[in-house]
This record gives structure tokens, sequence and C-alpha cells, in this order.
């Protein structure tokens, strides 16, 4: 069943039950999640020198380390995944070089030579190009992923720190912090079209979901640079906090989140409205460092990587709440995608015994008591977002596959509204 009807069913047959509304947010958007491949949170540790890969509870379930990453010298820069191709590509200034991961295999795979000092990296929307920003060479590196191989080199402007592809992989856009401009990169054929002013040295910029704008983080302004893409590019400005840096858009365009790296804060934009509203602190200080942010498929969280704390904080959208946990050593950059830790199905043999398929009369009891709890189907829930193992409640597997899947929550949910059929 597509997830959207899943929503639909839930939404419709179930969360207008006051006790049980909790729960649907629980099933609704921990689905929207899953289904867009996003259960895990890849982390860049800089002080580690390794992506490590985390449950969206904070549980790590693996790691890739770089190589010839010896502390502290070695500094790795931005983070870009291919979600496809199960890779990580890492920007590190230290080796003007582009590592390659195997997240699958947990191996490195090769390193890229590029230009001097990569700080920032773009995959193209089909995954068949990355574009690198080389802050000292004051150019744009282009890989071909198929070949791993450097295929162009585009001068741009003065000191380029981040880089920003638009969802029609027409146009690139390259923030010049030296020149505090964009670089303009037509895609079809590597060309420098266009030249735009923005704010005091600019260093990240996001293209919104519709690619009918972007959002430029200006270091040293303390502002984020508006830029409408119609015919006439126009600029306007948006004041934030100190030391802006990253940007990320909710998938529906609507709001935009900013991190302020030297106010320990994130700042919530209203993107129709073009207004800043209150500042979110995140981590234990004004220090806390945030460097990265990302926000989840369901537009219901954000994820912010406080590199001076070593943290991690989870901003709750709609209402700017927080909690913050601990992060692999000097989390750097952030990206979400699938976990690639599943267990093996296990193959049968002669003297095994079958796993009995529960009836599917009471899927999701538990305790075996003919009844389906709250509780019950929170643990239902951990299972199939990969939380939890099977085996905590196998009433919940009533097709016998090793799974738990959207029919057979539904299935549960009406257990605890309307109990088990006798």
């Amino acid at each position: 069943m597509p997830v959207h009807n899943f929503q639909y069913q839930l939404k419709e047959r179930v969360c207008a039950d006051a006790l049980l509304q909790a729960l649907c947010g629980l099933v609704v958007f921990g689905f929207a999640a899953l289904a867009q491949g996003q259960d895990c949170l890849f982390v860049l540790s800089r002080l580690d020198g390794s992506v490590v890969a985390q449950r969206l509870t904070g549980e790590v379930v693996g790691s890739v380390a770089l190589e010839n990453c010896p502390q502290p010298q070695c500094q790795p820069t931005a983070l870009a995944l291919d979600r496809t191709r199960q890779r990580a590509y890492v920007t590190r200034l230290d080796a003007d070089a582009v590592a390659v991961l195997d997240l699958a295999a947990g191996a490195s795979i090769t390193s890229i030579a590029v230009g001097d000092g990569p700080s920032a990296a773009a995959l193209s929307p089909d995954g068949s190009r990355l574009y690198v920003a080389n802050l000292s060479s004051d150019n744009v590196s282009v890989i071909d992923t198929s070949s791993l191989s450097v295929v162009d080199t585009i001068t741009v402007g003065g000191g380029p720190r981040g880089v920003a592809i638009l969802p029609d992989a027409s146009r690139a856009f390259v923030a010049n912090s030296d020149d505090d401009t964009l670089s303009v990169i037509r895609l079809a054929d590597g060309e420098v079209i266009d030249t735009i002013a923005v704010g005091d040295s600019p260093a990240g910029v996001a293209a919104s979901p519709d690619g009918s704008r972007l959002y430029v983080s200006n270091q040293r302004g303390a502002s984020v640079s508006v830029v409408d893409l119609g015919a006439t590019p126009a600029v306007r400005t948006i004041p934030v906090g100190n030391g802006p840096r990253a940007i990320a858009f909710t998938p529906n365009g609507g709001e935009a989140l900013v991190t302020n790296t030297l106010a320990g804060s994130v700042t919530p934009i209203d993107v129709g409205a073009e207004t800043a509203g209150s500042a979110i602190p995140v981590g234990a200080s004004l220090g806390s460092g945030p460097v990265a942010v990302v926000v989840a498929a369901d537009g219901l969280t954000a994820y912010v990587a406080n590199l001076s704390e070593n943290s991690i904080s989870t901003i709750d959208i709609a209402s700017g709440a927080t909690t913050t946990g601990g992060a692999p050593g000097a989390p750097f950059d952030l990206a979400l995608g699938a976990c690639l830790d599943a267990a093996p199905t296990p193959t049968a043999t002669a003297t095994a015994t079958a796993t009995p398929v529960v009836s599917p009369d009471c899927i999701g009891d538990c305790g075996g008591d003919g009844t389906v709890t709250v509780s019950d189907m929170i643990q239902g829930v951990n299972i199939a977002l990969g939380n939890a193992p099977l085996s905590t409640c196998s009433a919940f597997d009533a097709d016998g596959d090793g799974a738990v899947g959207v029919n057979e929550l539904i299935a549960a949910v009406n257990a605890v509204l309307n109990g088990c059929p006798s």
C-alpha cells in the first residue's frame, strides 16, 4: 500500500481517537521518513575521520573510516550521499581530494584528486555528476560518478565555499566568499553564464524545492540573501544570527532553517513572507557551533550538527522544541538516508522449526492475552522502523514474511480500537 494511502487511512480511521493521537504521529510520520529511505542520519566526523550512520533514535549502526586521515591534520569538510549507489563522497581540504566510500561494504573505494582546498560538494539530481567547490583554486571540479574521474574544471569567483544545484539540473550556483558573489553555471556545457552579487562572505547556498529561488548565508553579514531566479534575478536580504552557515528547506518549500554558528542557534524563515522567526537555541551554550542542518522528508523534524559540543540537536519544526544528544567527534556535516544494516534472511534447514504464522484475528497481541494495547502498538512501530527485532513481538508478523508492514500495523490499530475478533 502506498504510504500516502496508509497515512490517509490512519487519519480517517484512527487519529480521531484522542488516546491514540500520539501513536498516530509515530506511525504516520515514522513511515513517511522510512518510505523516503531516511531512517538513518549520516554524520561526517571531523575528529574521527569517518562517516557514522546512526538511527534517528541515536543508535549507531555503522561507520566507514577515511583512509590516510591522521589527526589533527585531516580536515574532511563536506558529505554528499549517493543513495542509489550506496556511496558517500567526502571532500578533504587537507588532501585536495574527494574520498569515495562504499557504505554497504563499510570500506573506502578510492580517492579522487580535485582542486586546491575542496570545501563543498553537491550531487546532480540523477547522481551522475558531483560538483566540488575548491576554496583555494577558485574553481569547481566536475566528477563523473561512473568512472570516478574528473571530467571538467570550471573557473568561478574567489574563494568558492558552497555549491547547490537546481532540482531540474539546469544550473549550479557557487557561493564565492572572497568576491561576495554567486557564479551561475549552465550544466549542459559547464559555462559560467552569470555572476550575482550577494551579501558579505557567502558560505552556504540552497535551492528551494521548486527551483524558484536560492537562499545564501552571508557569514560576516549575519544575513541571508534571497535570490529570485526570474529572467532578471532579484536579491533581497533577511537578517539572521551571527555567523550563518548551513541552510535547509522543508520539503514543501514553506520554511527554511539557517544555522548561526557563532550564536549557537538556528533561525527559521517563513519563505512566503520572507521573515525570520525567533532564533532556536541548539546545544548547551552559545558556543555549541551549529554547522550543518538537514530536514526529514516529512518536514516535521530537523537535525543540527553542533561542531564545538560534539552533539546533534533535534528540532521539532512546528514548535521549535529541541533535544540534544551525543554525536561522533566534531560533527561537521549531515545527510539523511537509508540504514544499510538489514539482517540477512535466514536460510531454512531440515531441522529448523517453522515460524508459525500469526492469526490475522489479533495481530499485535504481544502478550498473548487476546488484546492489543498501546504499548504493543509502539513496539510494532519500533519493529517496523528497524529499532527493535521482530523477536520482541512476532505477533505483528501476520503473513510470516519476517517483517512488519503497513497493513499489519493498520490491523493492529483496529484491534486496539475495536478489540480482537472473537
